[in-house]
């Protein structure tokens, strides 16, 4: 684990490689003054010669100095910040240089030689959780914010990161802090006989809001479902007999040849994972190899692959060419079909350019044997109907709720995991605080709850846990 300490840091915050231009991170509380031993300042908005005086928020030219040699580094713009109004809560400078890596190191080995060191991975993000900033959810979403690949992934993330999620848990923790105000005076205070109306009647209040945030708690639990489809991608995977035309299939949709298509069964031997976006949506596209009894041991390990691929997927499209029979149909949708639901299964009759498949009406009854109630005929080499298919992913997505309009979707498998043993918790303060006896119990088990909404927000968090989250981000951020 990093020694964490209040020294000023650096880090480049750009990607390695050659750019236009890179730039270089500085925090710490009187890193200016540092700066100031290898930087000349050439043009400022005012007759300023030091990067420490510059004001807050303002940019100057000036150049970045070995304070060995006193030689030239490179040309820099420097960008001051003044604590706490800065990304970390401290005084910052950014220097935007060339994208050279030459020039970068030696830029962050000045810095080095004037009393900055190198900062650890996350540290950026981790100042600005510790100095208030942000919290602990809204730093984690930096990352995702980092990482989006689709519209829609880097809406929830923005969301996550100015807080909104943060908001409506923390609304939701100060609700229960108040019935646990109002419990702990029930648990340490004896009433008189006098008192019974004002003890029932805070017992109701407490109930009330009990059961008002669970609603609330509930509620966010249930969009983690859509939450985490952004997070890991939807998986729609491409199930079918040998030259079903699943691998033109993926062409199609992802707009270049990924898989090798060939008239020859057997041809796609493992499966083949492609990531595209459809509609904002983050995709996993996987083709896979065909569903028959074959003696070749690769392509019959294969065959188990595309089964697994099936089972382990959001959707399903079930790929039925013209030749199909309907013996063929249901063999190769009877090992998916009990496992993941039928209504998570599309047949898709392919390749309808080729003409209509004569055993469509056969097979579709036999399919819904199965629960399978969506058919679709395409032809990816014509497009025909492939908007269709991204209209049912799209449908799919929608159908999965969640209050992502709002700003509030978990994407996060440790927030949903903490929320859901929240309600978990909650549930049992409801149930204990049922029986007036049980009002210790009502007390113990909604400290537990706060607890893990704690874990959520940062309050409760160990820094044990806080440097392992951190320590996953990237250096610069």
């Amino acid at each position: 684990m990093y020694a964490y300490d209040d020294e000023p840091i650096c880090a480049c915050s750009t990607p390695a490689g050659i750019s236009g231009i890179a730039l270089i991170r500085v925090s710490g509380d009187g890193c200016g003054v540092l700066i100031d031993k290898c930087s000349k300042v050439i043009r400022s908005s005012a007759d300023y010669h030091l990067v420490s005086l510059i004001p807050g928020y303002t940019c100057c030219y000036g150049s970045v100095e070995d304070p060995s040699t006193h030689e030239t580094i490179d040309s820099v713009v420097f960008t001051h910040f003044c604590n706490p109004h800065s990304y970390t809560g401290e005084e910052m400078v950014e220097i935007s240089c060339h994208g050279s890596a030459a020039v970068k190191q030696e830029i962050l080995r000045c810095l080095g030689i004037c009393g900055i060191r190198l900062a650890y991975p996350g540290e950026f993000s981790r100042r600005a959780f510790v100095n208030g900033k942000m919290s602990l959810a809204s730093a984690e979403a930096v990352m995702d914010v980092i990482n989006s690949e689709s519209q829609r992934q880097l809406e929830a993330a923005n969301s996550l990161m100015a807080g909104r999620l943060s908001a409506a848990i923390g609304k939701i923790e100060s609700e229960l802090y108040k019935a646990m105000a109002i419990i702990e005076m029930l648990v340490e205070f004896d009433h008189d006989d006098d008192d019974t109306d004002m003890e029932i009647e805070d017992e109701h209040k407490v109930c009330d809001i009990m059961n008002t945030q669970r609603t609330e708690l509930k509620r966010l639990c249930e969009g983690y479902t859509k939450g985490r489809i952004l997070s890991e991608r939807m998986r729609v995977a491409l199930i079918g007999l040998p030259n079903s035309g699943k691998s033109t299939l993926l062409n199609t949709l992802t707009g270049y040849d990924r898989a090798i298509v060939t008239e020859f069964a057997g041809t796609t031997r493992d499966t083949i994972e492609v990531a595209l976006d459809i509609d904002g949506i983050p995709v996993t596209l996987i083709d896979t190899a065909g569903i028959r009894q074959t003696e070749d041991i690769v392509e019959s390990i294969g065959v188990g692959r595309a089964i697994e691929a099936g089972r382990k997927s959001d959707l399903v499209f079930y790929m039925i060419p013209p030749d199909m029979t309907v013996k063929e149909a249901t063999l190769g949708i009877s090992e998916l079909a009990g496992d993941i639901g039928g209504e998570y299964v599309t047949a898709v009759f392919s390749k309808s350019d080729w003409g209509e498949n004569p055993n469509a009406g056969e097979i579709e009854e036999a399919l819904k044997g199965y629960g399978i109630s969506r058919f679709i005929n395409i032809s990816a080499e014509e497009c025909f109907n492939i908007d269709k298919l991204e209209n049912i992913i799209c449908e799919y997505y929608n159908s999965l709720g969640g209050r992502q309009e709002e700003g509030l979707l978990i994407t996060n498998s440790r927030h949903y995991s903490l929320l859901s043993k929240a309600l978990e918790e909650l549930d049992s303060s409801i149930e204990a605080m049922k029986d007036s006896s049980g009002i210790e119990i009502c007390s113990a088990t909604l400290r537990a709850c706060l607890d893990e909404i704690g874990e959520v927000t940062g309050k409760t968090v160990s820094s044990t846990l806080a440097d392992t989250i951190f320590s996953r981000f990237c250096i610069g951020k």
